[in-house]
């Protein structure tokens, strides 16, 4: 099959820092690729894949245009590279457009939309759009995330759903683990740092944190909300904070670590912080929202809970967890075959219809 993937231009892919949609969609092309299927990867002029072939938005290496950029540049654009990738595609006479931006298409080509973020108002209406198109097709990452687009308006065209994965045969996993909390995650209110470092400061367990904290809103979060928690909790709180550390660097914490806290207080449609904590045997305790009910196996990969106090409870029962159940509960159902496999289903189906 030929199948055209539409990155967005900000990033790389894989990306060299954060980027959870980047990663998704590296390992989607690694997968089909290794399943024989022809790729071609429109993306961002830094991006290095098994994609067969590699059509850079930008070729000048030194001009630089990243996540970073003015919204105006931005947004012009992101508008210019799909037009153009979607151009080739149909140019390149591709069997199945997958764009990954949310973006209209005049091409007479069947497109299957991934939808990476949370129902908001704007997206709703895109997607209600493009379904008026019969080419437009769209692809959920958890079932709770359809329900909420679904639950504003009804009229999507959803053809199916599939979770994100991960290359579980670079990752590595131990049994043994260390006295230590991990969060991993972004330095603002959705992701709930305050709550990890108040769970971790209450029992009296060592918390080390891998976060993103390079925009100006995040550096005003930790200013105004997290650095007083650290200023309150500095005699029962053990705290290491990294920044970005390397790829490989964090997944040596995740297998130290006796549990990652995930902390999300919104509901997010995915997470992979679960995924790549379970992969290398670590459990989740989670926050009963979102994908983590999809994620999590309650009682076997982790612990779902409600409220910051079943959190707290939920944390001194962390070794009855098993880290083998969590690394077979990650190969069995978030792998590269897996997830690639399911969209394969997809584009048949629809190529068929």
């Amino acid at each position: 099959m030929k199948i055209s993937m539409i990155a967005p231009p900000y990033i790389p892919i894989p990306p060299l820092g954060y980027g959870g949609t980047e990663w998704v969609i590296y390992n989607l092309i690694e997968g089909l690729s290794l399943q024989g299927n022809e790729v071609i990867l429109f993306g961002n002029q830094y991006s290095n894949t098994r994609a067969h072939k590699f059509l850079p938005y930008i070729e000048n290496k030194e001009f630089e245009f990243g996540i970073f950029s003015p919204l105006p540049e931005k947004l012009i654009a992101n508008e210019l590279c799909v037009k153009y990738a979607h151009s080739m595609s149909a140019y390149l006479n591709v069997d199945i457009i997958h764009d990954h931006t949310l973006s209209y298409n005049l091409i007479d080509k069947p497109t299957v939309h991934t939808l990476h973020g949370p129902g908001t108002e704007g997206s709703v209406i895109k997607c209600v759009e493009l379904s008026d198109n019969h080419n437009n097709h769209f692809v959920s990452i958890s079932k709770r995330q359809q329900e909420m687009y679904l639950t504003i308006n009804k009229d999507i065209n959803f053809v199916g759903n599939v979770y994100n994965s991960i290359d579980i045969h670079k990752i590595d996993w131990s049994k043994d683990k260390e006295d230590f909390f991990l969060f991993v995650g972004r330095i603002n209110w959705e992701k709930g740092p305050d709550m990890a470092i108040r769970v971790a400061a209450k029992i009296k367990k060592p918390l080390v944190m891998i976060v993103k904290m390079s925009e100006q809103f995040e550096k005003d979060f930790f200013s105004e909300n997290i650095q007083p928690l650290l200023d309150e909790f500095q005699k029962s709180l053990t705290l290491k904070l990294y920044a970005e550390p390397p790829h490989e660097f964090k997944f040596e914490v995740y297998r130290k670590a006796k549990c990652t806290l995930f902390t999300s207080q919104w509901e997010e449609p995915f997470g992979l912080v679960m995924i790549e904590s379970m992969a290398c045997g670590t459990p989740v305790i989670a926050l009963k929202r979102g994908a983590a009910p999809e994620v999590i196996i309650d009682g076997k990969t982790g612990f779902l809970v409600e409220t910051e106090e079943e959190m707290i409870e939920a944390a001194k029962n962390i070794d009855k967890i098993n880290p083998e159940d969590c690394r077979k509960h990650v190969e069995e159902n978030f792998s590269l075959k897996k997830m690639a496999g399911d969209y394969i289903k997809i584009y048949k189906k629809i190529l068929g219809d």
